[in-house]
């Protein structure tokens, strides 16, 4: 194996393991706050919010089941349904009910009662209203109806019914999170931060023990959720919270596709350029632009974030960022175009030392001529490395761009959200598959394209060449000439597969972000080819 295939195979390999190592290290820009909110579409407690009792179905009015959740208030009422078995059967409470609960159960980790989940829901009520105090909006308690609680135009749905509205100005759609955080102020700076700790979870945890103990002394312990329970709901909404990564945005608003059904916004704050480069040197030098010029061109092409104005503004940003690549190694590009075009000559220095693999002195000679032949068409054979240099880190910063922009989390093209992962999207048979319900044919398409404009990338340099070249008389055959061509097929497929193999597994974003690069690197290459062809007609 020569000096440049052994360059290339362990550049590939570099680059393989580096990608897969270091696309983990991009920073997640999501805030406490900003996790805590999307935290909280997945567990909305499960008390149903109606005005007045007559709104209670009869077999949920009991002492146990239904209640007045603020005291001086007889129009508000709450209940909690559950069905036969005492499962919560609140369609808010789908992911309590059906992951933690049930996990609970398989593991024979006792549940908390109903009554810690009532007034766990009525501390949440009572900070949400103070929270919305706080920020100048008016809340009088004794009038409060379930309208001004609700997240939805009605009382008990997942949003996704027909004719259900989303209520923007919903308190508990607006101040849920707090469930989750830890307010802290500091007294220096009269700054107020949040800390996604689960804090006010277990201050009010202890506070309901304490409340049950005064009414029935001892029971308080067995109707909160013991050590276990609470390390499998922290750990569960955690994971929920911790997989959301798309928080870059310029602009305040709602953005994502979020809670149990998949069609829960939740509000985002503006990332200053500033706070990107403590997030690390390539946040602030690529991810964040990159982001930034993703959230600039959505909005101007679709200021509703329906979803084809992403494609455009996605679209663009491929081209300007691959175009900027190709600027930075026209040159180390140019030079692996040359060397590949200067194959034939390459195999016939090997031919005239057919023992070169066997042979240390033919091998030297096949080494000073390849590298003499280098020289006089002013090729670098080192120059590869160069292009991975800046290719690796500007593919991992615009993976942790596209992952991360908020503009991106919005919306849907032909059913399929370009925050998701391909691999989620073609691996989901639910429903009507087949149909396209959940974008499935839309993830495919995308995935065969981009996996075709790569391998079309890839091989169109050789094509063009073995065209050029079909009409020079074939070498004899060479054993180190047949092992290096081997080794750099090897190398060339072990990209491509490996590509193809990221790619399932990265955001739908991603697959037109390949898709879209590999027309442009095979644009390049026909350029290149162009301007290698007048220079030797010259």
């Amino acid at each position: 194996m020569n000096k440049r295939t052994k360059v290339k195979l362990l550049g590939a390999l570099g680059l393989a393991a580096g990608t897969l190592m270091l696309s983990g290290c991009v920073s997640n820009f999501c805030s406490d706050i900003e996790r805590a909110r999307v935290a909280y579409p997945y567990d909305q407690g499960v008390t149903i919010y109606v005005d007045g009792e007559s709104s209670v179905p009869e077999e949920y009015r009991t002492p146990e089941l239904s209640f007045k959740p603020i005291e001086g208030n007889d129009n508000l009422w709450g209940y909690i349904p559950v069905d036969q078995n005492g499962v919560f059967t609140a369609k808010k409470a789908e992911f309590l009910s059906n992951s933690i609960i049930a996990s609970a159960n398989q593991n024979k980790i006792a549940v908390p009662s109903y009554d810690f989940f009532k007034k766990m829901d009525q501390k949440l009520l009572e900070a949400a209203i103070s929270a919305a105090k706080a920020d100048g909006i008016t809340v009088n308690e004794a009038s409060l109806t379930a309208a001004q609680l609700n997240p939805f135009s009605a009382p008990d749905c997942i949003g996704n019914e027909e004719g259900i509205t989303v209520n923007e100005d919903s308190i508990l759609r607006n101040y849920g999170y707090l469930k989750f955080v830890t307010k802290k102020s500091d007294s220096s700076t009269g700054n107020t931060t949040y800390e996604f700790n689960f804090g006010n979870y277990e201050k009010w945890t202890e506070e309901i023990q304490k409340e049950i103990d005064t009414v029935k002394p001892g029971s308080g312990s067995a109707s909160v959720p013991s050590a276990d329970f609470t390390t499998l709901y922290k750990s569960g909404i955690t994971q929920l919270a911790n997989n959301v990564r798309t928080c870059i945005t310029t602009r305040e608003g709602n953005y994502g596709h979020y809670g149990a059904s998949n069609n829960w916004q939740v509000k985002m704050e503006p990332i200053s350029w500033g706070e990107a480069w403590s997030h690390g040197f390539l946040e602030g030098l690529i991810v964040y632009p990159v982001a930034c010029l993703m959230d600039a061109l959505s909005f101007s092409f679709d200021p509703g974030l329906s979803g084809v104005g992403q494609i455009w503004a996605l679209i663009l940003t491929t081209i300007i960022v691959r175009l900027l690549v190709v600027l930075l190694t026209f040159k180390s590009t140019l030079d692996q175009q040359k060397m590949t075009a200067l194959q034939p000559q390459i195999a016939k220095i090997q031919a005239k030392y057919p023992n070169s693999n066997t042979n240390t002195a033919e091998q030297a000679r096949v080494s000073q001529e390849t590298m003499a032949l280098y020289r006089r068409n002013k090729v670098n054979p080192l120059s590869s490395i160069l292009a991975i240099i800046i290719q690796f880190p500007v593919f991992v910063s615009v993976w942790g761009a596209l992952q991360g922009s908020a503009a991106l989390s919005s919306g849907e093209v032909l059913k399929l959200r370009l925050s998701d992962p391909l691999s989620n999207v073609l691996t989901n048979f639910s429903g009507t598959w087949y149909a396209n319900t959940n974008g499935w044919w839309t993830a495919a398409v995308l995935f065969i394209l981009m996996a075709a404009t790569q391998f079309c990338a890839m091989k169109l340099p050789q094509w063009i060449n073995a065209a050029r070249n079909k009409k020079l008389a074939k070498t004899t055959a060479n054993p180190a000439a047949d092992k290096t061509a081997r080794t750099q097929k090897m190398v060339s497929w072990f990209m491509l597969i490996f590509t193809i193999i990221l790619g399932f597994s990265l955001p739908a974003a991603m697959g037109v972000y390949w898709a879209i690069g590999g027309l442009v690197a095979m644009l390049q290459t026909t350029i290149i080819q162009l301007i290698m062809r007048r220079k030797k007609d010259r």
